[in-house]
């Protein structure tokens, strides 16, 4: 436990009343004894906490113990056994009974990996713990939940839930068990419960949670080899109270930095559920959309993505496509701007302009993302740096972005995040030859339109007041060195190890695009998940205001 970061926050919780099941050891009651310590100067009593268990001599053992530590912490021991539902409904009876406000439900009680077994009603019993148990208790408690919102719900998951796959044809695991396919199915339906949570409940915010690899007495029906190993790697693992932060943090932090229906580990780190995410992928090349959607739904499991026709060399197309949008979509709360061709012979697009400048500064197209209540639209994703970026949360430019700027703005809190990239330090803005016309230099042309990028970012954010970011995704191995000489080509493959995959150059687009806390920041320049300072040319806000207006002439709008 000496490698894992610690984290604090000093939130009180005077007032508050919480459940937690499984609160008699581990995780659980570590986390009960946090939340009743959160009064004054974090000595005194905080929240209320109901310690929700099984084993009342336990439970009531693990509330003296808090009450020891905490002076005047206010813990109490409810007798609770969710592998059968009239246990439920009795707990659930004596919380109306009692509790006049209900603000925090912690669904942390479970078992993990055990020999087959049902519950009482004849449910397997880690889908019945797991998920049945705590759906049914919250459902049974959501009208106290929303008479004491905001309140939030917090479900304890498991990273296995990535292994996991909803059997619903054999839910009760009659035909074929096996104990870690069992636990994933229920720590995967944890997750979707959250969501499908989040969607349907106004006031109640909900959050799946991944405490990490922690030293319980969860691992208890492993075999006894595999014991022995996690007794002897114990020091690398959490200790129940470093596992209980990600369920804290969940609990204290300000709505306004979580994102409802969301799964988070680590407690900094953090992820919207990919399970819920809508996205749109806005591709030239519908065949190789197709191929890339699909590879998407296998990897992440998320069905709600979508193709539509986009070519960012031709204004018609990209009309076309905001039309689509703003008529369809809802909202659009993160716009990435990726797509984009590199240091390619002198050609044009449909509408005239030089290739480079036209599609990666004036039509380049975006992507936004989220769960339901996020809409995600992909800018040519059939680059793999994109495919990476969507699987985890789910991610062009001039033109489009004024097309679905009102839609974006309605949809606040939003991002639009501009991939750019340190080549827009190789030259200046040939204003007077703005279209190349006069002389062509592939690499020239490249770092203008890249200049361009950072320079539109910086002056969108000062103007319209929206959270706007450009950054540098660092050297990467794609598509774009297809137009380089043959001996460039083959340099990059020699020294591709000093270059990074399309994994790693997506990395910080998803910073830039879901990372809390940077809205201070808008307009900045950022490389490697970090502010990076811009070229001296990219700062002379003069030299940007004369792109802007050149822009919009070039394609006949006037921004408002």
């Amino acid at each position: 436990s000496q490698l894992i970061p610690q984290w604090f926050s000093d939130v009180r919780l005077e007032g508050k009343t919480a459940i937690v099941t499984g609160a008699n050891v581990g995780i659980g009651k570590e986390t009960a004894k946090d939340l009743a310590g959160r009064g004054k100067e974090l000595i005194s009593a905080g929240a209320r906490v109901i310690l929700a268990c099984r084993d009342m001599a336990r439970g009531e053992q693990a509330a003296r113990d808090i009450m020891r530590e905490l002076k005047g912490a206010k813990v109490v021991a409810r007798h609770l056994d969710l592998a059968d539902t009239k246990s439920i409904c009795l707990f659930a009876e004596n919380i109306y009974n009692n509790e006049k406000t209900l603000h925090f439900l912690i669904n942390n009680a479970g078992v993990a990996m055990c020999p087959y077994a049902t519950t009482v009603d004849g449910y397997e019993m880690q889908f019945g713990v797991n998920h049945l148990g705590h759906f049914f208790l919250t459902f049974l408690l959501l009208d106290l939940l929303k008479h004491s919102a905001p309140s939030r719900v917090i479900n304890l998951s498991s990273l296995a839930h990535n292994m996991g796959k909803i059997q619903f044809d054999d839910l009760s695991g009659d035909r074929a068990y096996h104990p870690v396919r069992a636990y994933a199915q229920s720590k995967l339906a944890n997750v979707l419960f959250t969501s499908e949570l989040a969607k349907r409940t106004e006031g109640v915010m909900a959050y799946s949670v991944d405490p990490g690899m922690v030293n319980t007495e969860i691992t208890r029906h492993l075999g006894r080899p595999l014991v022995a190993i996690t007794k002897t790697i114990g020091f690398l693992l959490k200790t129940p109270a470093e596992g209980a932060y990600t369920s804290i943090y969940c609990t204290v932090t300000p709505e306004s930095q979580l994102l409802t229906g969301g799964y988070y580990k680590s407690f900094v780190t953090f992820g919207p559920c990919f399970l819920g995410a809508r996205i749109v992928m806005a591709c030239r090349d519908l065949e190789r959309a197709e191929e890339a959607r699909t590879d998407i739904m296998e990897d992440t499991g998320n069905e709600n993505v979508v193709i539509r026709k986009l070519d960012l060399s031709d204004t018609k197309s990209i009309r076309a496509f905001a039309e689509i949008i703003n008529k369809e979509e809802k909202q659009v709360n993160i716009l990435i701007n990726n797509a984009g061709v590199m240091m390619c012979p002198y050609s044009k697009t449909t509408d005239g302009f030089e290739m480079q400048l036209g599609v990666n500064h004036l039509g380049n197209k975006t992507k936004c993302t989220g769960s339901e209540r996020f809409i995600v639209i992909v800018k040519s994703i059939t680059d793999n740096s994109l495919k990476a970026s969507v699987s985890w949360l789910y991610p062009g430019h001039f033109l489009l972005t004024y097309l679905l700027l009102d839609l974006i703005k309605r949809s606040a809190p939003a991002r639009i995040v501009v991939v750019a990239s340190v080549a827009h330090t190789w030259t200046g803005l040939r204003l007077d030859d703005i279209n190349s016309e006069r002389s062509y230099d592939t690499m020239k042309a490249y770092g203008q339109s890249k200049l361009a990028n950072v320079m539109f970012a910086r002056s969108l954010a000062k103007q319209y007041r929206v959270s706007v970011f450009s950054l540098h995704p660092g050297v990467v191995q794609s598509d774009l060195w297809r137009h380089q000489h043959q001996c460039i080509q083959v340099a990059v493959k020699i020294f591709r190890i000093f270059t990074k995959t399309t994994l790693e150059g997506a990395q910080t687009t998803i910073y830039c695009a879901v990372e809390s806390g940077l809205e201070s920041q808008s307009g900045g320049y950022f490389s490697d998940c970090a502010p990076a300072r811009c070229s001296r040319a990219a700062s002379d806000d003069e030299t940007a205001q004369k792109l802007w207006e050149i822009s919009c002439n070039l394609l006949g709008i006037t921004w408002q």
